[in-house]
């Protein structure tokens, strides 16, 4: 969104210049047709009507710019109005549990999200992940939201290492069978205190997700940081998962990220 509202000052700039340009042209050749031809005019009157047509032209086109502006705040307001489904249309998210709040708590149709509880990419095969890859390849979404990685911290055994180059392998997979698709990546959430104390391994997601953000700058992949999104309220009662009122934070988040 961000990026159309720059466009949109951009053209607005452009138009006033281009036109209040060709206007000041137009007054100038006027002005030398006259003192070229000698007309037997008042000076003073002639200058004192071509101000006045001046003046007049550039309230035409002040007026015209702000029709046009008030026509853009409108359309902006409509399209941030839309829907969660509507910004997200051919759109796929792909996550674990955590991601299948997104359509528990209703927030988005389900068709638009891929999760599954338990997932990971660690262990593909054994957590059943390397058949939601090749649904997520067939499906062929213009843009590709990942949001894994919570429970790779226990199949990785809090090997940052060992999660980034599993990670790498899916984002080649996709590269290669996704080529027209736009993939961003989701940092994993931070987890509350409770959790770690109960599974120390839940620790490691910071160091995970600075691995991640170095994966995704060496593969040129968008990097989206959550972790400032996370308040204490908004912790299930495991410490884990999300209430409801996180996820349109996150929704907002990512559409702002891809420009939805």
């Amino acid at each position: 969104m961000r990026k159309r509202k720059r466009a949109g000052e951009e053209d607005r700039i452009l138009r006033f210049g281009v036109t209040a340009g060709a206007a000041l042209l137009i007054i100038g050749v006027i002005v030398v047709v006259v003192r070229m031809m000698h007309l037997r005019v008042d000076p003073t009157e002639g200058e004192k009507r071509l101000k006045e047509l001046a003046k007049a032209n550039v309230q035409e086109i002040d007026a015209k710019i702000q029709k046009l502006e008030k026509e853009e705040r409108q359309a902006s307001e409509e399209w941030q109005n839309r829907s969660y489904n509507e910004k997200f249309a051919n759109c796929l998210i792909l996550g674990d549990s955590i991601s299948q709040g997104l359509y528990a708590y209703e927030h988005l149709d389900p068709a638009l999200v891929n999760a599954q509880k338990g997932v990971g990419v660690v262990l593909p095969d054994e957590t059943g992940f390397s058949a939601i890859e090749d649904q997520i390849i067939e499906a062929k979404p213009q843009k590709l939201f990942i949001a894994l990685g919570m429970n790779d911290t226990i199949s990785a055994d809090a090997d940052a290492e060992v999660f980034a180059e599993a990670y790498k392998v899916m984002l080649d997979k996709f590269k290669k069978g996704l080529p027209d698709t736009q993939i961003y990546v989701n940092s994993i959430l931070p987890v509350a205190q409770a959790a770690i104390q109960k599974d120390a391994r839940f620790g490691c997601v910071p160091d995970f997700n600075v691995k991640l953000k170095e994966l995704c700058e060496s593969e040129k992949i968008e990097f989206i940081d959550n972790t400032e999104l996370v308040k204490a309220e908004y912790y299930e009662v495991d410490g884990i998962h999300m209430s409801s009122n996180y996820y349109p934070e996150w929704l907002n988040h990512m559409a702002e990220v891809a420009d939805l």
